[in-house]
Formats: C-alpha cells, structure tokens, sequence
C-alpha cells in the first residue's frame, strides 16, 4: 500500500488495523454507556442537570462523550417556601435524596432507605404519597458520605 508516494509495510498495515479496530470498539462503548446515562434536562430540587453530546448526535444517541452541566438556582439568597408550592417540593425532595446519600450503602438498595429518612415529621414514605415528590432509589445515589451540615 502507498500513502502519499511512500510504502507502507504489511506490518504497519496491520497494526493500523488494530488502532482503528480498537478506537471503534471505544467510541461503541461510549454510546453504550450514554444511552444509559440520564435524560437531560433532569431537575432535582433547586438543581438542574443538562447532558450536552461531546460528539455526534443521532436521534437522542450520543456517539463521543456525554457532558453533564449542574445548574443550581437562588441557592445563597434561599428563603423558605411556602408548603405546596412547586419549590417546596423540590426542596422536600432535596432534604431527603440528602439523606439518602448518607444511608445508602451496599446493605441497602431500592427505596428502602425511605423508612429511615424524614423531613418535617414525615418519612419520605410518607412524602411518596404524595403526586408533587418524586424519589430515587439507593441504585441512582450517590454511595458516598456527604457531611450533615455544609455551613
């Protein structure tokens, strides 16, 4: 084979075979993994997560990297809500993925962790009665220790 008027050796043909074979398998992983990655645009409490495609784009597939944006809103200016409004569940849901964050661990999965955690005298199994709050499971948490007070 001729690359711009010099010779490629059968060698070099074959292991730049391989480098092309192994790129594709990487960037096959990586769509893998961007269709399990969350929606965009996903709101939780008083932050918003956007998943921007580093890539190319094909209805909704991501072929390349996934970059996720964190937008966090009237965060240092927070003054209390008032209870049934939209933000006050967010901010219900926020208290309590908080905790989950502490509880869950390899002991614990799914929504078990709701019995333990509670906002304003009431269990988040309490709160999932309600419409307005939405919870996850230990599964999509975070399994790492976040410390009780940030101030």
């Amino acid at each position: 084979m001729e690359v711009m008027g010099q010779e490629i050796s059968e060698e070099l043909q074959e292991q730049l075979k391989y480098v092309g074979i192994s790129l594709g398998l990487v960037v096959l992983l990586l769509g893998i993994h961007n269709i399990l990655a969350p929606d965009t645009g996903q709101k939780v409490g008083y932050t918003e997560i956007t998943v921007e495609c580093v890539g190319v784009e094909a209805g909704g597939f991501c072929m390349g990297l996934q970059k996720q944006d964190h937008t966090t809103y009237n965060y240092d200016n927070y003054t209390e809500v008032e209870p049934g409004t939209a933000n006050f569940y967010r901010r219900v849901e926020s208290e309590l993925m908080m905790q989950a964050y502490n509880i869950c661990n390899e002991d614990i999965s799914g929504m078990e962790w709701t019995d333990e955690a509670s906002y304003r005298n009431q269990t988040a199994t309490e709160w999932l009665e309600n419409d307005n709050v939405t919870l996850l499971p230990c599964e999509q948490t975070f399994y790492r220790p976040l410390p009780e007070n940030s101030n």
